[in-house]
């Protein structure tokens, strides 16, 4: 998640070290997924430099893509009723 979204900023892993306060070598650890270990802070710092809320790191992993954390991010502006008649259109569109 943290790799994809970088790439679609078009960040390099030394300006994502950069932002979030971090060294290259940890940004690269973390997205090659050999962190075991990580202090909240820091975690929040790099998805804070991503644009993303923390809670986006820990969604569904099938959820996770960059355009369709926006969409949950632009369904979740919306009132309820609002949100309905989008998603409803939506679906419309899928089953054409």
């Amino acid at each position: 998640m943290i790799r994809d979204r970088r790439l679609a900023l078009g960040l390099t892993i030394e300006e994502l070290a950069e932002r979030s306060g971090s060294s290259y070598s940890f940004i690269s650890r973390i997205e090659r997924g050999k962190v075991d270990n990580v202090k909240l802070k820091k975690l929040n710092d790099i998805a804070t430099a991503l644009g993303l809320n923390m809670s986006d790191l820990f969604v569904d992993p099938n959820l996770t893509g960059v355009q369709t954390l926006e969409l949950m991010k632009y369904l979740a502006t919306l009132p309820n009723d609002k949100r309905e008649e989008v998603a409803a259109a939506l679906m419309k569109i899928i089953n054409l």
